[in-house]
């Protein structure tokens, strides 16, 4: 009897601990909110990759120390870069990917090339319809730009929808999301900031065909924020003939000083790069707005504007500017109409 009691014992002090550790995921998931566990759901059930990376990527943006984040960025941050460089020439497929994952590094990568895709399928149309011979050479250097001429579109690019998809307007430098703070404040040349402005200045060498030979460029860009008692009110991306710097890399042709029709149509091809930049995020359909000159661009919706504004004065920049929006106020009822008063019925 004293053996059957032991025995009994034994297998009991066993059996507790096996118990209580099969209990630790169920205790885990008892302490997850209805809201995050059908979010994670979402991802552990999508059906496609893009699904999966929408799932994942709301995820993440909404909970980024969440009780699944380390799971869910464990697949999301190399699925996002894969499905990038997978895509690097559908550009159905990258249109997806930015439906689905809209901000970041993957996604400032996607929204760059799909802007070289756009204008080269421009290219190629327009030399179908007339100059094919002269347009496809055009469609070819431009393929094969060179490093300086992307990277200047694609920092102008990616500093814009960075820009546009901020929301802690108010708020203070530290408070920006913090991929914005990383490539603001910790990727060289680092920003500087006093009381009332932040700025970061890019100085990008390039080169373009100019007759016969290769002229040198440079073209400096300056992302700045402007303070109010320390909160970000404003952000601009400007500098010298920007706009012509930026026609020049996505012509692969000079424009020369005084040339102002050449000016003109680099400020056009600016207009459109920045619409196609940000089209995942403000559509045109949905954002689109009256542009009065020297505004060329403009985009209003969801409390920002963004616009295009081309230098008008000797020595201004060209700049494009980002800032938050007051909704546009309800107007008043109509007061109902009163009788004559004692001051020949003049109304109060």
């Amino acid at each position: 009897m004293r053996r059957q009691r032991g025995l009994v014992l034994a297998l009991g002090l066993v059996l507790i601990p096996i118990g209580a550790t099969a209990c630790a995921p169920l205790a885990a998931h008892a302490v997850v909110s209805v809201d995050e566990y059908a979010a994670y759901r979402r991802f552990r059930m999508a059906e496609t990759v893009e699904a999966k990376l929408a799932a994942g990527y709301a995820y993440l943006r909404a909970r980024p120390r969440g009780s699944y984040a380390r799971e869910v960025g464990a697949w999301f941050r190399p699925a996002a870069g894969a499905y990038v460089k997978s895509s690097w020439e559908s550009r159905s497929r990258l249109v997806a990917f930015l439906e689905a994952v809209p901000v970041g590094p993957d996604a400032d990568r996607a929204a760059a090339r799909l802007v070289e895709l756009e204008l080269s399928d421009e290219l190629r149309a327009a030399s179908e319809q007339a100059f094919a011979a002269k347009l496809r050479a055009m469609d070819d250097r431009l393929t094969q730009a060179d490093r300086g001429r992307r990277r200047l579109i694609s920092e102008v690019i990616g500093w814009v929808r960075r820009l546009v998809a901020l929301r802690t307007w108010g708020g203070r430098t530290s408070e920006l999301p913090h991929d914005l703070i990383h490539a603001y404040r910790l990727t060289p040349p680092e920003a500087r900031c006093s009381d009332t402005a932040c700025s970061k200045t890019l100085l990008i060498g390039y080169s373009v065909p100019e007759g016969k030979v290769q002229s040198a460029r440079e073209a400096l860009v300056d992302v700045g924020l402007e303070l109010e008692r320390g909160g970000v009110v404003r952000a601009a991306i400007a500098g010298p003939e920007l706009f012509t710097r930026l026609g020049e890399a996505l012509r692969v042709a000079a424009v020369p000083t005084g040339d102002w029709l050449g000016r003109a149509e680099a400020i056009g091809q600016t207009a459109q790069l920045v619409a196609l930049g940000v089209e995942p995020l403000m559509p045109a359909s949905r954002c689109a707005a009256e542009a009065v000159s020297p505004v060329v661009l403009r985009r209003v919706c969801d409390g920002i504007e963004l616009r295009v504004v081309s230098a008008v004065e000797l020595g201004e920049d060209d700049r494009i500017a980002i800032f938050p929006v007051a909704p546009a106020a309800t107007p008043p009822a109509a007061a109902a109409p009163r009788g004559p008063t004692g001051s020949g019925g003049m109304q109060p």
